[in-house]
């Protein structure tokens, strides 16, 4: 009976465990992950707009497949690249590192980028519920290069984070962040 009554704090609090943003920070880059290119390049431009950053990398290696649909060859890197340009981030403050088939494989790929910049301090742009899993990847990496990782989430836009079971959308993002939380603990 407790649980039943208690069901939506319950819920609440799975959505609410998922997310580690960190407070607003100036970083000297921000690597925007792949994936979601609406929701990220959006929370980009925000960030942008905020002044906490002026350099932003778009990553991801991976074909945004809805386009494939219509014949259009581009990466996750190069969608989310055009969402942020389409709403105001300056073309020239953007770059494309067109690698990373999974949130792993892009934090390697950029913590050999953030070292040859000779950066500090990098911030980390994905969706809200990717945090905890993006804190645990690129966290204790980069700390042992002596850089900073400051992480900033991005809404999504299908679903309300506080309310997420009630989209097809949340409960699919929440169940998928628990097993790739597990399968990333089990394997790294």
């Amino acid at each position: 009976a407790a649980a039943y009554v208690g069901r939506y704090r319950l819920l609440q609090a799975l959505g609410d465990h998922l997310v580690r943003e960190d407070p607003p920070y100036h970083a000297d880059v921000a690597y925007v992950l792949g994936g979601a290119a609406l929701d990220r390049g959006t929370e980009a431009v925000r960030v942008y707009q905020a002044g906490l950053v002026d350099r932003f990398v778009f990553t991801g290696g991976n074909p945004h497949g809805d386009l494939g649909v219509l014949g259009i060859d581009m990466t996750e890197a190069a969608m989310g690249r055009q969402v942020a340009v389409a709403n105001g981030l300056p073309t020239a403050r953007t770059s494309l590192l067109e690698v990373g088939t999974s949130t792993m494989e892009e934090a390697i790929a950029l913590l050999e980028l953030a070292k040859a910049d000779g950066v500090d301090t990098v911030m980390v742009i994905t969706t809200e519920f990717h945090l905890r899993r993006v804190e645990r990847v690129f966290r204790r990496r980069f700390a042992e290069a002596g850089i900073t990782v400051v992480l900033r989430g991005a809404p999504d836009h299908r679903y309300q984070r506080q309310r997420w079971w009630e989209r097809e959308e949340g409960l699919l993002m929440v169940n998928n962040e628990y097993v790739k939380l597990l399968y990333y603990r089990l394997k790294y």
